[in-house]
């Protein structure tokens, strides 16, 4: 059963230990940078991705209730885990949480083009591209490409 649990001083290893393929981490941040970020910040929202009692990934949301603004700031599956489900569950389960906040009508993000990448899987999912959002949270000199989701 896929669950998204609060990191802790007892898992705080096992989370920082996952990693994606060597080809992929260009698109994503070390958990341990993206847990520190999370610390420093007071709008991070952030949980490892667990199957059972297994880590299997990380998600990190960044909710900026005032503003009405939700950027998926980090996701991640470990090299090990990836294509068997469990991201699109993970996922489905951040989506029904922000939906419960009852505060945003949509889910922002971005993600790095490249072969091995995330596009497809976002827009599998539902993600639209939109030109907007890499201005609105400052990453216009990363090269990502923003996306968003519509929660209604």
């Amino acid at each position: 059963m896929i669950i998204l649990k609060d990191i802790t001083k007892e898992n705080l290893e096992s989370i920082i230990d996952l990693d994606v393929s060597k080809r992929q981490r260009n698109q994503v941040a070390p958990n341990s940078v993206s847990i520190a970020q999370g610390h420093y910040s007071n709008s991070a929202w952030f949980k490892g991705i667990f199957n059972n009692n297994v880590p299997i990934g990380f998600v990190m949301l960044d909710l900026f209730t005032e503003e009405k603004k939700c950027f998926l700031w980090r996701f991640m599956i470990d090299k090990k885990y990836q294509g068997k489900g469990y991201g699109k569950i993970a996922l489905t389960q951040v989506i029904d949480y922000v939906k419960s906040l009852k505060v945003f009508d949509e889910i922002k993000t971005s993600y790095v083009p490249a072969e091995s990448g995330a596009e497809g899987f976002y827009k599998s999912f539902g993600f639209t591209e939109s030109e907007g959002i890499i201005k609105e949270f400052d990453l216009e000199d990363s090269g990502e490409i923003g996306l968003k989701y519509q929660l209604l």
